[in-house]
């Protein structure tokens, strides 16, 4: 059987997978909740590992990944649900949390909401959450992410954590990043401003000046275009190595770029920051990073900065599933339409291998074995529907309908 008729199978599976994904933070559950951590939410979500038994809450940036499977399968009714659960997160909170459970009120992710408003709304026309979203994304974004102690000296953004009691503030703050852990921030990303958190702001902005317009509000419109240009300009300007010709982690402390090459430098070609000039070059650097299997977080394997972990599940071999789904989109951006696609080709296959071997996917895979054998952090790697299901559904529309 070829690739592309393995992959409309599994395609075929995944868009029958999408209700029972489906779990509920109702009253009546958050009451019976045994726990008593449970947060409620209007309506009902798709977990982050779905029908699996892994992370059964509604987290932060996973839901991006999974609205764009969902969108890929036409569940938009499903994708709506999502928004606006997040919309009530953030006028509930002021942000949303990191999961809907009460311990993760003391932090976010990173913000992806603004992108699944944009292409929800594309493909639907709904203004009566264009018009919700607008107001909860600028109240997240002005009140949350750009005051302290997120914003920094140099205007770009960093993470924090109002204080979990379960770990250390630096641990916490690095969970905010999505991270959770990484060698890549030097032990303490309070110190930095991650790359692809102010990408995604940068993007954020930019949807807000495109909900903006929509509404016919032509100044607001163009507040918002300056302000995603001006974090764009800073990513630029303060994040860009010209000696190591990719964009790095910044301390903003001492002012010094972090040694680490990661992913995250794509992540600032996909929202549009980076010049042609830059765009290519990062998409060049991008091979180093690429194995049998797809994309590695890191392209070596770095001493862990914590002393909790000796080895940690953001760095090198792990191949992340939302990882690939941007490094298509910014290569595509960048104009390498080869080497997405072949980023594209080995994670595709890889997934296909481990499902028939497993009858499961995966949270992520060794790019070097094409496998789940990694190293343990806190938990072995689970199955996993969510935004593995999703880089499913959109590598292999890349691949086989674009």
């Amino acid at each position: 059987m070829s690739l592309e008729d393995r992959w409309r199978t599994l395609d075929d599976r995944i868009r029958a997978w999408w209700d029972d994904d489906l779990h509920y933070a109702t009253e009546e559950r958050v009451r019976a909740d045994p726990d008593g951590t449970l947060l409620f939410l209007p309506h009902p979500y798709s977990s982050a590992a779905g029908a699996e038994a892994a992370f059964p809450e509604m987290y932060g940036w996973d839901t991006y990944f999974i609205n764009c499977g969902l969108l890929a399968h036409d569940r938009p009714d499903i994708v709506r649900g999502h928004i606006l659960n997040q919309i009530f997160l953030i006028e509930r909170y002021g942000f949303v949390p990191n999961g809907n459970r009460t311990f993760y009120l003391t932090r976010s992710q990173p913000p992806l909401l603004g992108e699944s408003v944009r292409r929800y709304v594309e493909a639907t026309g709904d203004r009566e959450v264009a018009q919700r979203a607008r107001l909860a994304l600028a109240k997240e974004y002005l009140h949350f992410w750009d005051v302290p102690p997120r914003r920094t000296p140099c205007g770009l953004s960093t993470c924090s954590d109002a204080g979990d009691p379960a770990r250390r503030p630096e641990l916490a703050a690095e969970a905010e990043s999505g991270r959770d852990f990484t060698a890549i921030y030097g032990g303490d990303v309070r110190r930095c401003v991650p790359l692809h958190v102010n990408a995604a702001l940068v993007r954020t902005a930019r949807c807000l000046a495109w909900l903006a317009e929509l509404l016919d509000d032509d100044d607001e419109a163009t507040r918002w275009t300056l302000e995603a240009d001006t974090r764009a300009r800073l990513l630029r300007d303060v994040c860009w190595s010209s000696e190591a010709q990719t964009f790095l982690q910044w301390n903003w402390i001492i002012e010094e770029h972090l040694p680490h090459r990661s992913l995250d430098a794509l992540w600032v070609v996909w929202c549009g920051a980076a010049t042609l000039e830059q765009a290519a070059a990062v998409a060049e650097d991008c091979t180093r990073f690429l194995h049998p299997a797809g994309l590695a977080f890191t392209e070596a394997a770095h001493p862990s900065p914590h002393p909790e972990y000796t080895w940690l599940q953001w760095g090198y071999p792990s191949g992340w599933p939302g990882e690939q789904i941007i490094a298509v989109e910014a290569l595509d951006q960048a104009g390498r339409p080869d080497l997405a696609a072949e980023v594209a080709r080995r994670y595709l296959t890889a997934q296909l291998d481990l499902y028939d071997r497993t009858g499961h996917l995966w949270e992520k895979l060794s790019v070097v074995s094409g496998t789940t054998d990694l190293p343990r952090e806190r938990y072995a790697t689970p199955a996993f529907h969510g935004w593995s299901s999703a880089s499913v559904a959109l590598l292999g529309r890349r691949l086989f309908e674009d």
